[in-house]
């Protein structure tokens, strides 16, 4: 039975070097921008305070590739509720429904922020499913 070689320095530094790069690209992959990823599944709406013409009631996101999917939300305008449905895409700039309206995410726990970059109002949605 051959005797096992001791590896080489270079063997140990090209391993050393492809851990690190490894470790390195984990955590840029756990710090990056938000993916779709984070924003499937079912959220529903803090009651707002003060005066609104509408209370949000829930939204559903379901992915159809790594950064984009369907939606369809709910909102209730005094007696009717109204629903809605669209596309949406998770950029690095935030989220984009229909390609027209974008907001800035935050993610607090198992709860999303959503803020409208123009007016600055936002919405707290909290995962339920």
């Amino acid at each position: 039975m051959p005797v096992p070689k001791e590896p080489s320095m270079k063997t140990v530094s090209h391993l050393w070097m492809l851990s690190i790069l490894s470790a390195t690209l984990t955590m840029v992959g756990c710090t990056g921008q938000p993916s779709n990823s984070m924003l499937v599944g079912s959220w529903e709406g803090r009651a707002a305070a003060g005066e609104q013409p509408f209370s949000f009631g829930s939204v559903t996101f379901a992915p159809t590739d790594r950064s984009s999917g369907t939606y369809t939300a709910e909102a209730k305008y005094g007696d009717t509720t109204r629903v809605q449905t669209g596309h949406f895409v998770v950029t690095g700039d935030g989220l984009v429904l229909d390609g027209e309206r974008t907001y800035d995410l935050r993610f607090e726990d198992s709860s999303v922020v959503f803020t409208d970059p123009t007016s600055g109002n936002s919405m707290t949605l909290d995962r339920f499913n």
